[in-house]
């Protein structure tokens, strides 16, 4: 990425940001928009538009900022905390970087994208939703009141039901994508029920099933916390979301995971709005779950998850971040670590959408903390109509020729040293 500036530093160039209101290029999933920095707080930084607007930024999005300053490209990444039209707060970044080193911007996936290559004839597959718990797929108890042989009507009784209760209901599955929301990104890390009983009041302190199955706040907090937010402003990014959905005049939600075996291959999504405003009830959340139990036996019984036993071995492993001229992953198994090694090349097929891009890659970068192994991968062939497709699937704009002469935030290309 760059050069890490010292901590007296980085409240210099805030300083100096806010003082003599220099332009900043603050970059989202797929928007831009041009804004100066007009406070600069312990926890908070708030950005004002200096052209248009901020529409599009939401809470809980993740920014980029570019600026220049003292003869220097510079760059921080920071959470949205609060968004209006020509007016958002950041949470104060952990780093900011000078010098900056890519070709190309790294940005949060948004949407699906599958990647995967061959290992000695083993099918490595990126971006396969996998929670933190293993729920072994068995046959539902008769009493149920479902019969998981016949699909169609098991998903019809149950709209029928919660129908009658509920402003809407829906059913996601997430074979062919990864998670966008913070909701699919909650049930789909801890496995869980996030079950807001009433937006007004707040998320659950405890869970009232003897089987872990609601997420309560203590939850919340932890996967936060385990997402970089700073613990200063973890409950008012709650808080947020809760006023958000109230905003919405949503007054209960409920979103309960479809678990087989270690993956959340969908969820169950309900919510009471509008006139139908009452509290989500215990007993909703637990005939949901029943059914989420019993749709997944029946896609077993239909054959859904085939694929998942034939010879070749699947492989969850994340994309981290991506470029328009690489990605990172990062998987467990240490023995496929040992295996891909710095400058092993590998022949990656990109899936967007209906869109097949074939990759020559390399792995330039390798590191671990104490879960996984982390891969960066450069790019090193790709035809030029998928290039271009991908660039503009990344950053929502079409690829020009003057970005062929500047790096990531419109840095000038680093000195090579000969």
């Amino acid at each position: 990425m760059g050069t890490p500036v010292g901590r007296i530093e980085k409240e210099f160039v805030f300083k100096v940001l806010v003082d003599e209101g220099t332009p900043c290029d603050i970059h989202g999933a797929r928007r831009e928009a041009r804004c100066r920095l007009v406070e600069a707080g312990a926890d908070t930084l708030s950005l004002e538009a200096l052209e248009g607007d901020l529409a599009g930024f939401e809470p809980g999005d993740e920014v980029r900022v570019f600026f220049y300053l003292k003869n220097n490209y510079h760059t921080f990444t920071a959470k949205v905390l609060q968004a209006e039209p020509r007016k958002i707060v950041v949470e104060h970044p952990g780093g900011v970087y000078k010098n900056l080193q890519r070709k190309y911007e790294r940005v949060r996936l948004e949407g699906s994208i599958e990647a995967t290559f061959n290992l000695k004839g083993r099918k490595i597959e990126l971006n396969f939703p996998r929670g933190e718990r293993f729920n072994p797929v068995e046959p539902p108890e008769p009493a149920a009141g479902f019969d998981p042989a016949k699909i169609h009507g098991l998903v019809a009784e149950f709209r029928k039901k919660v129908g009658a209760s509920c402003s809407r209901h829906k059913i996601t599955m997430l074979r062919d994508r990864l998670p966008r929301t913070w909701e699919e990104k909650v049930v789909v890390r801890l496995g869980k029920c996030l079950w807001i009983p009433a937006v007004a009041e707040d998320f659950p302190t405890r869970d009232p099933f003897p089987d872990d199955r609601v997420i309560t706040k203590a939850d919340l907090v932890a996967f936060e916390e385990e997402s970089g937010t700073r613990p200063s402003v973890i409950q008012s990014r709650l808080g947020n979301i809760l006023y958000e959905k109230s905003k919405q005049d949503i007054a209960a939600e409920l979103f309960c995971p479809i678990l087989y075996n270690e993956y959340v291959v969908g969820y169950v999504h309900l919510v009471n709005e509008d006139e139908k405003r009452d509290r989500m009830l215990r007993e909703m959340v637990d005939y949901t779950w029943q059914f989420a139990h019993v749709l997944c036996y029946s896609l077993v019984t239909n054959g859904y998850f085939r694929a998942e036993n034939a010879g070749e071995r699947r492989y969850e492993a994340p994309i981290i971040d991506m470029s328009a001229s690489g990605l990172l992953f990062a998987h467990p198994n240490q023995d496929l670590a040992r295996e891909l090694l710095v400058h092993t090349d590998l022949d990656l097929t990109l899936r967007i959408g209906d869109r097949v891009i074939q990759a020559g890659s390399r792995i330039m970068r390798k590191f671990k903390d104490s879960e996984n192994v982390f891969f960066g991968v450069l790019f090193m062939r790709m035809q030029p109509e998928d290039f271009r497709f991908l660039f503009e699937h990344l950053y929502g704009k079409r690829f020009s020729e003057e970005y062929e002469g500047k790096w990531e935030g419109g840095a000038p290309p680093p000195p090579l040293d000969l």
